[in-house]
């Protein structure tokens, strides 16, 4: 069934996966495009937009449109992918810092004791995080990360899309990946090197 703007909208806000998936499939293109335009990486783009439907789906009873659907996706697209370029750069900031630091390489070292801290506090983060994933991401990183499920095993055992596996792993990568990038910050302060 092809349901107009209209009823996208609103089967949405309702719910309704099947519109869910049309609005995916209809508009994924387009905002890749959109993305791309911005982060100039296939990946990037890929990661944005995924995390925008994550994010429209999860908080789609909170969301007016007054425009059309759309032009509100085009432009949460590109505030998200202004906004991941952003934290790319300060990323590369943090990683190149780490590069030129002889202290940090042995603080990094586990053999020292300021790094098997160090390590001890990152398992802990990444534990921490993945508890906070949503439901469906955690159980897709997990059986991709623990049980080392390929992305067909994992959409066949979970009924789902094998481009919503993607999705879904780009999104817990991505929030892992923040998680670690902010706790790298707060390190490199700790050490003097910021």
């Amino acid at each position: 069934m092809d349901y107009s703007d209209s009823e996208i909208y609103a089967g949405v806000r309702n719910g309704d996966l099947a519109a869910f998936e049309q609005l995916y499939k209809q508009y994924y293109t387009f905002f890749r495009l959109v993305a791309f335009h911005i982060t100039h990486n296939n990946d990037d783009a890929e990661e944005v937009v995924s995390e925008v439907f994550v994010k429209l789906w999860n908080q789609r009873n909170e969301i007016e449109i007054a425009t059309s659907v759309k032009a509100y996706i085009t432009r949460s697209v590109q505030n998200a992918a202004i906004n991941f370029v952003k934290k790319q750069t300060a990323a590369k900031k943090v990683t190149n810092s780490i590069d030129e630091s002889d202290y940090c390489l042995l603080a990094w070292d586990s053999d020292y004791p300021l790094g098997q801290l160090y390590e001890k506090d990152v398992i802990e983060i990444l534990k921490k995080n993945i508890r906070l994933l949503p439901e469906g991401c955690r159980k897709v990183y997990l059986m991709s990360r623990t049980r080392e499920f390929t992305y067909n095993d994992i959409a066949e055992k979970l009924g789902i899309s094998v481009n919503t596996v993607k999705m879904q792993m780009k999104i817990a990568l991505s929030r892992l990946r923040e998680a670690l990038v902010d706790y790298i910050s707060i390190f490199l302060i700790y050490i003097g090197l910021s």
